[in-house]
């Protein structure tokens, strides 16, 4: 059993019971008013203080000793109920409500703090009397049990705030005190309950309402993976050179801190907790658990989210939405009991009903013709007497289809059908369909079709709704060419460090789950890309199953009866992505090439390098026999060069270094005699090598990372000489693994050459992503230095590049 009694609960009350006239620093100031100045103005306040003062309301930080020293004289807690009597009790609006309160904080904890002591609390007659032995013990036993705090995050998790609750939300205010009264007692619980009936809304009511109890409020949308959702959190401190794992292991190191004033929640958990092995190990840590979930649960301490009641609380639900519904009381009765009294569905119908200006009856006739409302036969994702998954979907169905979307509102909900329910940013999906505003989309926000998440900026569709949406509206590669052709672009710019490469990963891995493909050619392409893309920010789990996805759109094509060189090449328009009107089934010598190579790369993590090396002389011999009998592109060249390249990288590891050198070589003399289509600029050749030593630097194999990087750097001074991105990424990585390694005069060396570099190719654009790379390496560099002033050079860098 928690002990409550602690100085957040109880000030908290009292902040809670005050006058908006009275602020949180007056109060504290005139609690402590023996200790801290009162007669201060707030103009005359230093920010530091009042940040100080929330800290030890929140309990991100107890009393200070100092405070406990001038109260240790019995007169000064005189002096602080008389403060009560005459400054602090004056500003309540209801002083019995705090009293109440209070007492309840007591009562609760008496498993801990002893009846006798309850007693003597609850039995103090006199308000102020009675105020200022609660702060006393609080105080007091903070100090006496050694209360943990956990850090303050909000400066250190860049993201993943707690979202937005609905702003219809209402009742479950039993719920919310269940779960209050689970948490003082044990640390984690599930909130469960069926599909769209608001286990996720229960959860974001509970943290908004104890929000003050809480130093740290960190939400996760559960993906499948529990390890790669905590290492897809942002931190402050996290940087492109690190992989998932690196990831994990400083997100964790952190988590592990916490303590119990740190609430996580991890919303849409829909396995058992078996099936997730990392769970176990999450629940060990001190901090509190809340866990949303479809699954019912028995070796769990876990509340069930049941239906609103229909008679008061689902007909304000539905009013809410649609007042004008009000006339006809009857017809909505009926309405809630035809959708099974389902939270999501219920505010579907007034939705609907709102924006179709429909009459109730209508409304109701429409769904009763869907034929589905009694039907309990179907599978169900959360078994319950009184609910149909079959029906809810098809009154969904229903209800999308009544609000007579306009094409364009039709086209937004199939693009987004396809990006991940756990949201994407407003403003990236504005941008990725070229929207000219946002007028449809804020339309279908207030038909409740897409959820608004205010706090975090995202957009997303319930997964109900996206179920629906994606059997409506069927997302096929050229009806969504638009987005894919934003989110491709995105990819081909595998070398530029880009904001946020985990949200449009996620929303890579959303679109091959879900998109129909009716232009496999285009595709492929997109697939082929993606690679680089995933390899270049080192989410390595998903390679192999892209590869797969890869092959088994080439064995659809290859199905199609068409195949090889005869085919045409592609159509491009100005941004370098194929043409989508132009549907071919044709897989050329560059597809196959590719392939294999994806596949050799698979190996590398194996250490099965004279595997690689035989797949890469068999794409190196199809690309050769091709460009026998074809005129070579820019395309077939530059594979041709990063092919011997790869080859070359290959040979390294076996220890060839003969080999290696002239594969590197050739690498480099395919690109000279291919100048002409521009394969000179390009800076592909060393992608996948560097991406290898980065492999080997994350997992702090440092001396095998600098021979790469040794044998690269002094072939390409060899053939290409040192002004070229090649050279420079050699330095960058040369000053990175020093860096790591604590060796910070070698560090500013590298970096300091890579940044000249970087600059002198880069001439036309002195913002590039290369130097901007380089800056954050030297400034963390320097403050770790101790070279404040060299330091805040490279900030002021960063920042202005911002």
């Amino acid at each position: 059993m928690r002990n409550r009694l602690t100085f957040a609960n109880v000030i908290g009350v009292l902040l809670e019971n005050k006058k908006k006239t009275y602020p949180q620093h007056q109060l504290v100031r005139s609690l402590f008013s023996a200790y801290l100045d009162d007669t201060l103005t707030a103009s005359e306040l230093i920010a530091d203080d009042t940040t100080m003062y929330s800290r030890w309301c929140n309990g991100a930080r107890p009393i200070p000793i100092d405070i406990l020293k001038t109260y240790e004289d019995e007169d000064e807690w005189d002096t602080m109920e008389d403060d009560f009597r005459d400054k602090i009790i004056p500003n309540l609006l209801n002083e019995a409500q705090a009293r109440i309160q209070m007492e309840e904080l007591i009562t609760d904890s008496i498993k801990t703090i002893g009846q006798e002591m309850a007693d003597a609390l609850i039995q103090e007659p006199d308000n102020a009397a009675f105020f200022c032995s609660v702060v006393r013990y609080a105080i007091l036993n903070d100090h006496s049990t050694g209360a943990l705090y956990s850090p303050d995050l909000s400066e250190v998790i860049l993201c993943n705030k707690l979202p937005s609750c609905n702003h219809a939300f209402i009742g479950r205010k039993d719920e919310i005190k269940a779960i209050a009264s689970h948490l003082s007692n044990q640390s984690v619980l599930f909130i469960t309950g069926m599909a769209g009936i608001g286990k996720s809304e229960v959860a974001k009511a509970y943290a908004q309402t104890n929000r003050k109890k809480y130093t740290n409020i960190i939400y996760l949308y559960y993906t499948g993976d529990l390890r790669k959702d905590i290492a897809n959190l942002t931190f402050a401190d996290d940087s492109v050179e690190m992989n998932e794992e690196v990831r994990f292991q400083n997100h964790y190191k952190v988590m592990q801190r916490l303590h119990t004033d740190t609430l996580l929640i991890l919303d849409n958990f829909n396995v058992l907790p078996k099936d997730e092995p990392f769970l176990k190990e999450l629940m060990k840590n001190d901090m509190q658990l809340l866990i949303t979930s479809r699954c019912k649960l028995k070796n769990y301490d876990s509340i069930e989210i049941k239906e609103l009641d229909k008679e008061k609380e689902l007909t304000e639900l539905f009013y809410k939405h649609c007042p004008s519904a009000k006339r006809d009381p009857d017809s909505v009765s009926a309405i809630i009991e035809e959708v099974n009294c389902h939270t999501l569905t219920v505010c579907m119908a007034a939705l609907t009903l709102e924006a179709s200006g429909m009459e109730p009856e209508e409304l109701l006739q429409e769904l009763r013709s869907c034929g589905i409302g009694q039907n309990m036969e179907e599978i169900e994702v959360f078994k319950d007497d009184e609910f149909s998954y079959a029906s809810m979907i098809g009154h969904l169905r229903m209800l999308m289809k009544l609000n007579r979307l306009n094409e364009d509102s039709i086209d937004i909900l199939r693009n987004l059908s396809l990006l991940p329910v756990s949201g994407v940013y407003k403003s990236a999906f504005k941008m990725w369909l070229e929207l000219d505003s946002l007028k449809n989309v804020n339309e279908l926000i207030r038909y409740g079709i897409i959820s608004e998440d205010t706090e975090n900026k995202t957009i997303a569709l319930h997964p109900l709704i996206q179920e629906v949406a994606i059997a409506e509206t069927i997302p096929t590669v050229s009806d969504c060419h638009v987005m894919l052709n934003h989110l491709h672009l995105i990819c081909l710019a595998h070398g530029l460090d880009v904001k946020r490469p985990v949200t449009v990963m996620e929303c890579l891995k959303s679109i091959n789950r879900h998109i129909i493909l009716d232009n496999r050619a285009y595709y492929l392409l997109f697939l082929q890309d993606m690679y680089p893309y995933f390899d270049k920010y080192l989410d390595t789990d998903y390679l192999s199953e892209l590869v797969e996805r890869i092959e088994y759109v080439m064995n659809l094509m290859n199905d199609s009866g068409k195949s090889d060189e005869t085919s045409k090449s592609y159509n491009s328009d100005k941004s370098g992505t194929p043409d989508i009107t132009q549907e071919t089934n044709h897989i050329s010598a560059c597809d196959k090439a590719l392939l294999l190579d994806y596949k050799a790369q698979l190996l590398f993590p194996r250490k099965e390098y004279d595997n690689a090396i035989k797949k890469y002389k068999k794409a190196i011999a199809l690309m050769e026999n091709y460009h026998k009998t074809n005129t070579a592109d820019a395309r077939s060249a530059n594979l041709l060069s990063n092919l011997h390249n790869n080859l070359s990288t290959a040979y390294l590891f076996r220890k060839k270094l003969e080999e290696a050198v002239s594969e590197l070589k050739t690498a480099f003399t395919v690109r000279r005699e291919y100048a002409s289509l521009g394969l000179i600029e390009n800076n592909d050749t060393l992608q996948q090598t560097l991406s290898l030593a980065n492999m080997l630097v994350q997992n702090k194999e440092y001396d095998s990372a600098l021979e790469i990087i040794d044998f690269c750097e002094s072939t390409i001074d060899e053939v290409m000489g040192r002004n070229n991105l090649d050279y420079g990424m050699c330095e960058f990585y040369r000053g990175v693994i020093a860096y790591t390694r604590s060796q910070p005069v070698i560090a500013e060396q590298h970096l300091l050459n890579a940044d000249a570099v970087f600059h002198a190719v880069m001439n036309e654009n002195p913002d590039n992503d290369y130097s901007k790379s380089t800056a954050r390496y030297l400034y963390s560099l320097y403050m770790r230095w101790g070279k404040k002033e060299l330091a805040e050079q490279y900030k002021k860098i960063l920042i202005s590049t911002h």
